[in-house]
């Protein structure tokens, strides 16, 4: 290797390495500056029975009663209709000690589903058949979804209309005629719900007097963003995704959701627990690995008795996930439900408004297993997103990770068009100085086409291109961004898809994200030895310029360098965001 070569590789090098420290300290920068952290909660158990009763209460048992189901329709307002399943128990033909007469009005139960199920053909079957067979009319009304989406969500709307199936099941009349209807209380009806459905709720029970009680299962209690960033950092902990992957949230979840959404990411319940006076129960699974299950309750029981209701019950049940399920922690509708869950769920139904006045004569706080909470809460983390930076926002994000790739591609596309005008170019330059030459003395006198050398030479300097060897390192420099760009973002999809499914593989993650660091440290190489030789041509095109070719020349090459530039910035933006450098 000449003298020359050896000295230019070296600076090379050097540039790669200062380049390589600086975009990792950008990242870090950019970056948040918290991670999550582990959790110290706890909670103490007053006992391992899970069971529920009101002071001198005598409950019917789940099956008790043969159940009458009705599917009726329920305007929700702006001309839109939703199906909804009335299931009530039925008058026993011949009432006996195991068969008791139903009181002349009972008590209801409204449920509401969570994230993404819609039909109440899907969900509830068994729940709420049960608790109807043991004395407690339920309604499952289909979830409204022509102004529902993972982008837009307005919980405080949902809950009102919600709110016109409660109304039509406190008006329920049962089968039958005369004493054998079945009356619905007016006074004594309740709410279940899972998940999502617990932000809502609470504005339903905080605005409704005739709300009687509120079954509160796997609620987040806290902001769609702090529950997200839980659930995320939980799975990821489980899954063993490899550093600094298992900081993707943190980067994630702090942005400003801005025109892309979702909008809810913010919304607090907060307020309305504080005005939820009715008696409320919350249940969690001890294998619920998507919920804060120690911080959650806590957080919302003491609201609620800082404003003055202390009559919340809370229950974990052992194995069960969140849908309170046991034998896996991912959601199957085939597998069993925790044991005793629809007893307790059902004997809180029947009595929870007697406990107003008789109180509970069972433990207020129970679980058959204690709960464990890997990862504390991050609360207020919208106002403590990136800042500043270059990316703030969910919109800017994107701009970094589909702009880069499309500006890569546009050039890509271009590169055709590029050599047609240098290809028109040369025969119009050669056309010129052939012309020239046959216009000369000599040509007339010998014969033959004589080429001037200078008015090549003249000619060459202004055509469009770029300088020797230039073309070589654009080349290879956009085509290893736009490797490492696309693969980065095949390896967001597949974390995301695996996360939530909580079936990626912890080998297949860290041997895939190390190809992409690598892949972002050649890039780093390649983008310095194009700085490199830029600089050195435009300082021989400076010293000589007659002899030496400027590093880009031509209108067309000058706009195709610029987006270029624009593309190979923005994806090294990206990749400094997400810290994929080797530093």
């Amino acid at each position: 290797m000449s003298m020359r070569k050896r000295k230019q590789t070296l600076i090379i090098v050097a540039v790669a390495a200062v380049l390589l420290v600086a975009f990792s300290l950008l990242g870090r920068i950019i970056a948040p500056s918290w991670q999550p952290v582990d959790s110290t909660a706890t909670v103490a158990l007053d006992s391992s029975d899970t069971s529920i009763a009101a002071n001198n209460a005598v409950n019917a048992a789940i099956g008790t009663y043969d159940v009458d189901e009705l599917t009726v329709t329920v305007h929700v307002g702006d001309g839109v209709t939703v199906n909804a399943i009335v299931r009530t128990p039925r008058q026993p033909q011949w009432p006996d000690a195991e068969h008791p007469r139903l009181p002349s009005e009972i008590p209801g139960c409204m449920f509401i589903t969570g994230a993404g199920l819609a039909k109440a053909t899907d969900v509830y079957g068994d729940l709420a058949w049960d608790m109807a067979s043991a004395g407690v009319a339920t309604i499952v009304p289909d979830k409204r979804m022509d102004n529902y989406s993972w982008q837009h969500r307005d919980y405080v709307q949902m809950a009102h209309d919600y709110e016109q199936s409660l109304d039509v099941l406190e008006n329920w009349v049962g089968i039958g005629d005369g004493v054998d209807a079945v009356h619905v209380s007016k006074t004594n009806v309740g709410l279940y719900a899972e998940s999502e459905g617990t932000w809502i709720t609470p504005i339903i029970a905080s605005e409704r007097s005739d709300v009687s009680f509120s079954i509160m299962t796997s609620a987040p209690v806290f902001t769609p963003r702090e529950q997200m960033t839980y659930a995320m950092d939980d799975y990821f902990r489980k899954l063993n995704v490899p550093f600094p992957t298992n900081h993707i949230i943190s980067r994630l979840t702090t942005l400003d959701m801005g025109s892309i959404g979702p909008n809810y990411g913010d919304f607090d319940v907060t307020p309305y627990l504080k005005a939820q006076t009715q008696p409320t129960l919350f249940i969690y699974g001890t294998n619920d690995l998507s919920m804060p299950t120690i911080e959650a309750p806590a957080t919302a029981r003491s609201l609620m008795a800082d404003a003055g209701n202390t009559n919340t019950l809370l229950r974990y049940y052992k194995g069960a996930n969140h849908q309170m399920r046991v034998g896996d922690a991912k959601a199957e509708k085939s597998l069993p439900l925790a044991e005793n869950f629809e007893r307790d769920i059902t004997n809180f139904a029947l009595d929870a408004q007697d406990s107003t006045t008789q109180g509970w004569a069972t433990a207020m706080t129970a679980g058959d297993d204690t709960p464990w909470q890997a990862s504390a809460v991050m609360t207020d983390l919208s106002e403590n997103g990136v800042g500043g930076g270059m990316v703030h926002s969910v919109d800017r994000l994107a701009v970094l990770q589909v702009g880069a790739l499309l500006l890569l591609i546009v050039c890509g596309l271009t590169v055709p068009a590029l050599h047609a005008s240098r290809k028109k170019h040369i025969h119009r330059e050669m056309a010129v100085a052939q012309l020239a030459a046959n216009c000369s003395p000599d040509s007339a006198e010998t014969g033959n086409v004589v080429v001037k050398y200078d008015e090549l030479a003249k000619e060459s300097r202004r055509r469009p291109g770029f300088a020797p060897g230039m073309a070589t390192r654009l080349w290879t420099l956009g085509a290893l961004t736009f490797a490492t760009t696309l693969a980065w973002l095949g390896y967001i999809v597949y974390v995301a898809l695996g996360v939530f499914g909580l079936t990626a593989n912890s080998t297949v993650m860290t041997v895939w994200q190390d190809a992409v660091r690598v892949l972002a440290v050649l890039c780093t190489i390649a983008f310095a030895a194009l700085l490199v030789t830029m600089t050195q041509t435009a300082v021989r095109h400076r010293k000589n310029p007659w002899k030496a070719r400027p590093a880009v020349a031509g209108i067309g090459h000058y706009v195709w360098i610029a987006v270029y530039a624009l593309a190979i910035i923005l994806s090294f933006f990206m990749f400094m965001f997400w810290d994929i450098f080797l530093v």
